[in-house]
């Protein structure tokens, strides 16, 4: 008798070790559940959505990621390649695209100076096209907005031969949104041409300004 009250007794804690053993690996659980849903609320909290021509696009907000000087200057790259390499199938597209980067009226007044060169009618007339060379980026990230200065070349190709025009511009970087449109955090503002002797390949040094 005095044997069975002794088991009794032993599978009585052993079933109270179990069921708070299950308590503590419940809060644990509901614990871990809350967390990630902090977490999860306070990404959705920083993502915004933008409204553009093309539709509507997620977006991180501003100032959640510090950009750096890699993407600083990338965004660089490729709007200067957007913007001075094309030919007459891809003008309107490259074009469109690189705007995306840009403040709209800057953007504008380039395509204006493309639009008084009639650079599409003259892809047509000559078969031509051009090519970039970007030549270096500079930008200073140690103050808002960044500043920076762009070297290159445009080329001009047609009937076989090859005109180069150097192309150098000074700007400034914003931050942006980052979006499946403009996923570097920037936009370019305040661009604007400036000189540049753009050494040949003899040694001497060549001029230019915006292309024509």
């Amino acid at each position: 008798m005095m044997q069975q009250a002794n088991n009794v007794t032993t599978l009585i804690k052993s079933l109270k070790v179990i069921c708070l053993g299950l308590i503590i690996a419940l809060a644990l659980s509901n614990v871990a559940w809350l967390y990630a849903y902090v977490r999860e609320t306070s990404q959705n909290a920083e993502r915004v959505y933008v409204t553009t021509d093309n539709g509507t696009t997620s977006a991180i907000a501003a100032g959640q990621v510090q950009p750096t000087q890699y993407e600083a200057r990338n965004l660089v790259r490729s709007f200067m390649d957007l913007m001075f390499q094309h030919d007459a199938s891809t003008f309107r597209e490259r074009v469109n695209h690189g705007m995306k980067l840009v403040d709209h009226n800057d953007g504008r007044a380039i395509y204006e100076t493309f639009k008084r060169g009639q650079v599409l009618e003259n892809y047509h007339r000559y078969n031509s096209h051009t090519n970039w060379t970007c030549d270096s980026v500079s930008v200073d990230m140690s103050v808002e907005p960044y500043r920076g200065i762009v070297w290159g070349a445009q080329e001009v190709v047609y009937d076989n031969q090859i005109a180069v025009q150097p192309v150098a511009a000074r700007f400034t970087l914003s931050r942006q949104l980052r979006s499946d449109i403009n996923p570097y955090g920037l936009l370019i503002d305040g661009f604007n041409f400036i000189e540049y002797r753009r050494p040949a390949p003899d040694g001497s040094r060549s001029s230019g300004g915006p292309t024509k």
